[in-house]
This record gives structure tokens, C-alpha cells and sequence, in this order.
């Protein structure tokens, strides 16, 4: 029996809560490389290798107590951006991501005759292809951005597994070389999603002339970020991923094919540094904490897991590499 039900990590697909409305259609290069700094999810292309302390995890199984232990773990993800087109005021690119991760479960008490989850290690790999559009446009003279993301999630470049979509509208209220804010709404349709419709706020203000800045990226995440100097910055924020495996079963027990899907809170500091133009080097530490994960079989929803699993937060230590649109 494998052991996706105990994994602090799960697989990264496409990010549930990630928008084009950030970044404006007609935004200019500078513009560009500018907030690509500030938002990890505006940059042309990111490597982050995640290392995980021994974490407890506790599953049950159709409301039944199924298995508990202690598992630790290493999660390499990765994504490219593509711009394909744009004009007047609509961009269109493609995404493309994968994760590989590396499970060494190391403690099992099963409760249930059947299934069973054994210790040791195992490796599980996942993909994803986005196509994305935003357009920036206006509505009564008031500045508009709307954006869509098409996504296609497998364990294999041969079948594709789910089908996701965000859809995002976003106003832009207030922009100065000090102050950012835009306020809108994201809709999602994926089965993994707890609400169809998040409140989405983009606001970043300098609050000193030392470099230190606040930074809402809501859904997804805020931070306090300070500059050192003119290439290097140090930080202290959270920020939410959704992470997703796919699985095919012959175990009467279970559906024959399921996914597991944990939405996942990474808190904690973090230092970057510019390297030349376009390549940025970072590394953090912190908590990360299991906010939510489910099995949730093919065809069904969020509100409809067969397992869920409580786990405990863990230590993390993050190492990442990463470019600026080029």
C-alpha cells in the first residue's frame, strides 16, 4: 500500500490560488522585473528543493481510524513561464510545472486489517501544462484586469488526470511609486477546492525610506520585506500552496483511482540576492503546517474525501533558484 496519507508533501500542480491579475497586460519591462521581485509567482522560472523534519501524520478512513506514524521528506518543484503573445492590452503564455518528491516513512501503527501503509521509501512525481490569459481594459474609465488559467495535471505525458480553472477580475484602486492596491475576486473550478470564490488583494506599500516594505498577495500569502542592500533582501511572511498526487488502486477498499490534495501553510524567514540581471538565489527556514488533506476520488469533490489526514507541523528548510521575466 503506498503511502500517500502520510506525506507532509503532496505533488505541485498548478497553485490554486495563483492570478495573472498581479501583473497588468500593459505593465512595462522595468514595471516587470520590479514586481517579479516582490512576487515569487510573476517570475519566468523558479527551482525550489524543500526539506522536511520527521513529521507525525494520523488518517482515517471512511471516518474510521486507519494508520498514524512519522514520515520525512524532500520535495524538488519546479516551473517555466512562457509568454507566447500579446497585444493591445492581452497577453497570452503557458506554464509548465513538476515536482518530484521523495517519501521516507519511517513509523506505522495501522488500525484497519485492510489497507495497510508500510514504511519505507518511495518517490512520486507530477505535471502540469497551464495556458494563461489576462487583459487589462476599463469599465467606466476605471481600470480592469481580467485574467484566466487553464490547467491540465497528470503523473505522465500520456494521460491527463484533472482539469482546473481560475477565472479573476481585479481593480486596480491606487498605484504611486509608494503604494499599490487592487481588490477583486478569483473563481475556481477544482474538485480539490474548499470554496468556489476567494476575495483577492494585491497590496504592497514602502513603509520607511530604509527598503523595508509590506507585501499582500492574498489569497496566497504576506510578508515584511527589508532590503541590505541593493541586491539582497531579507523577509519574514507565510504563504499558502495546494499541492496534488495521483493515484490507481487495486484495493477493494478504495477507489481505483483517487488523488490527494493538501493545502499547505509555509511560514517562516527567508533571504534572496539578485545575482547579475535575472538570476535570484534564496534560501528560508520555518513551519511548514498541513492545513488541509484529503483522498478524494475520481469524479468527487473537496466535501467528499474518503481519508483525511491530520498531520503536525514540521520544521523546513528551502532552498530555491530562480529568474526574472527576461
Amino acid at each position: 500500500m503506498t503511502a500517500m496519507f502520510l506525506c507532509t508533501t503532496g505533488a505541485y500542480a498548478q497553485n490554486m490560488f495563483s492570478m495573472a491579475s498581479q501583473h497588468p497586460a500593459d505593465t512595462l519591462r522595468s514595471e516587470a522585473q520590479e514586481q517579479a521581485i516582490r512576487f515569487l509567482s510573476l517570475r519566468q522560472a523558479v527551482v525550489t528543493v524543500d526539506f522536511f523534519g520527521a513529521g507525525h501524520f494520523d488518517s482515517k478512513l471512511n471516518g474510521k481510524d486507519f494508520v498514524n506514524g512519522e514520515s520525512r521528506n524532500v520535495r524538488i518543484s519546479s516551473y517555466f513561464t512562457l509568454p507566447i503573445s500579446s497585444w493591445n492590452g492581452n497577453v497570452i503564455g503557458a506554464s509548465i510545472y513538476h515536482t518530484e518528491n521523495f517519501f521516507d516513512i519511517r513509523e506505522t501503527n495501522n488500525q484497519l486489517a485492510d489497507p495497510k501503509v508500510n514504511t519505507g521509501n518511495i518517490s512520486k512525481s507530477t505535471l502540469g501544462l497551464s495556458l494563461n490569459y489576462s487583459r487589462t481594459d476599463a469599465i467606466f474609465h476605471t481600470p480592469v484586469i481580467y485574467s484566466a488559467v487553464f490547467t491540465g495535471i497528470s503523473d505522465n505525458l500520456k494521460t491527463i488526470r484533472r482539469f482546473n480553472f481560475n477565472g479573476s477580475v481585479a481593480f486596480p484602486l491606487k498605484r504611486t511609486a509608494d503604494t499599490y492596491l487592487s481588490l477583486g475576486a478569483l473563481v475556481l473550478i477544482d474538485p480539490s477546492a474548499p470554496l468556489p470564490v476567494l476575495p483577492v488583494i494585491n497590496y504592497f506599500h514602502k513603509l520607511n525610506n530604509k527598503g523595508l516594505q509590506l507585501i499582500v498577495d492574498l489569497p496566497q500569502g504576506a510578508m515584511l520585506k527589508q532590503s541590505l542592500f541593493r541586491n539582497a533582501w531579507i523577509y519574514l511572511g507565510s504563504n499558502y500552496n495546494t499541492y496534488v498526487s495521483f493515484y490507481q488502486s487495486g484495493n477493494v477498499a478504495l477507489p481505483e483511482r483517487f488523488s490527494y490534495n493538501t493545502i499547505e501553510l509555509k511560514s517562516g524567514p527567508g533571504f534572496e540576492y539578485l545575482l547579475g540581471k535575472y538570476l535570484i538565489l534564496g534560501i528560508r527556514g520555518g513551519i511548514n503546517s498541513i492545513v488541509s488533506a484529503r483522498a478524494i476520488g475520481k469524479g468527487n469533490n473537496y466535501n467528499e474525501p474518503f481519508i483525511k489526514t491530520t498531520n503536525k507541523s514540521t520544521p523546513v528548510a528551502e532552498f530555491r533558484i530562480s529568474f526574472l521575466p527576461f
